[in-house]
């Protein structure tokens, strides 16, 4: 489905996906009065061009003064260069993850490389259909801790450093007039939740504080757009999953046996159900029984559940 720059106020869009593939994120953006907010951009300088002229129609004579970024993954900021005279603002603990991240030549060299293993086989099923071509990866101009507030021309917003929870530092951005949340991948509506902190718990916290706001609806870093009921419900299973996995830990159960056994259990009908390996290890960090796992050892045992060995 093609993505679409959707009203959610007089002065605020989300643009969304409405998929559950990985790299197909959602954004959003605020405009009054000649000036506007955007939230994210996209996993290529082509999705986001896209993405910008739709909003330069919706919000004509408007320039876009400020970027607010939810975390470091790709798939929200490698279009952050073609808004070279924005002000690039993001939490302090999500700018210094930035260089924990994998480059966009990385990417494109695991997602062609052909490998055989588990992870080749896996980076190129889900990431060989993007162009990285051309991309700079683009810092950030300014950070905060705590909350930040903002003017968009006569609107208000507040970013919320929401500490680690998806990433090493997430922030959401809410619209208290409007009662809209921007989530980044603190919330995912259709998909399985990926925890790269190595803390569950933290992810099931940073939903509390978007809760907390009082917010009716949330615009989740992928997916359709979610009511509060959908937020609590994502809540409930992030708990379950972290309860039945924390037991597991108790009864020292290996890792990939757990995560293989949380699979099973909790697959329902989100897609990625490979992801719980990501929540089984962030709960098995909680717990005290493991260390959290780097970015590669936790892709590694996502795509070893996606393709177990014979």
């Amino acid at each position: 489905m093609a993505p679409v720059l959707r009203p959610l106020s007089a002065t605020t869009w989300a643009w969304v996906q409405d998929s559950t593939d990985w790299g197909f994120s959602n954004a959003g953006v605020m405009s009054s009065r000649g000036v506007s907010l955007l939230f994210d951009t996209q996993f290529t300088l082509d999705a986001t061009r896209t993405m910008l002229r739709e909003i330069a129609a919706a919000t004509p004579d408007s320039v876009i003064e400020t970027l607010v970024i939810s975390h470091q993954n790709g798939d929200h900021t490698w279009g952050n260069q073609l808004l070279p005279d924005a002000e690039i603002i993001t939490s302090a603990a999500s700018a210094e993850h930035l260089c924990h991240e994998i480059s966009p030549e990385q990417l494109t060299q695991l997602s062609h490389s052909h490998g055989t293993d588990s992870i080749s086989r896996y980076a190129a099923e889900h990431f060989g259909r993007f162009d990285f071509s051309g991309i700079t990866v683009t810092q950030p101009t300014r950070t905060f801790a705590g909350r930040l507030k903002l003017t968009v021309g006569g609107v208000s917003a507040e970013a919320i450093d929401l500490g680690p929870g998806h990433s090493a530092g997430d922030v959401a951005l809410w619209i208290p007039d409007d009662g809209i949340v921007f989530s980044g991948d603190v919330l995912f509506d259709g998909g399985h939740m990926i925890v790269w902190s190595g803390s569950l718990t933290a992810c099931v916290e940073s939903l509390d504080t978007l809760l907390a706001t009082g917010a009716e609806t949330f615009v989740p870093g992928h997916g359709a757009l979610m009511e509060r009921a959908d937020v609590v419900a994502f809540r409930s299973y992030l708990t379950e999953v972290g309860a039945t996995a924390t037991a597991y830990a108790k009864e020292g159960i290996p890792l990939p046996d757990a995560a293989a056994r949380i699979q099973a259990e909790f697959s329902g009908n989100r897609a990625h159900p490979e992801r719980l390996f990501t929540a089984t290890a962030g709960a098995y960090a909680d717990a005290g029984r493991a260390e959290p796992l780097p970015t590669l050892e936790l892709v590694k045992g996502m795509a070893d559940l996606a393709y177990p060995a014979p």
